[in-house]
């Protein structure tokens, strides 16, 4: 699971992404944010690991090179 931090007192520089809850509060305190101040939500896996291109076929690499052939 990954969890998307947001601080919810600053307007810029407040989003933070972390891949597991132990990391949550030692990214918090790294940035030296308050733990009140911010709000945690969970991300799906595929907006991180980018795996849901493949199901489309625009990154079917061996597609490319078809359509590349026939001029498309």
């Amino acid at each position: 699971m990954f969890y998307q931090i947001t601080n919810v007192k600053l307007k810029r520089n407040n989003q933070i992404r972390v891949a597991s809850m132990g990391a949550l509060v030692k990214a918090i305190k790294k940035e030296g944010w308050s733990i009140g101040d911010c709000k945690v939500t969970e991300m799906a896996k595929e907006l991180v690991t980018n795996t849901y291109k493949e199901l489309d076929g625009r990154m079917n690499k061996r597609g490319k090179q078809f359509a590349q052939r026939a001029g498309i």
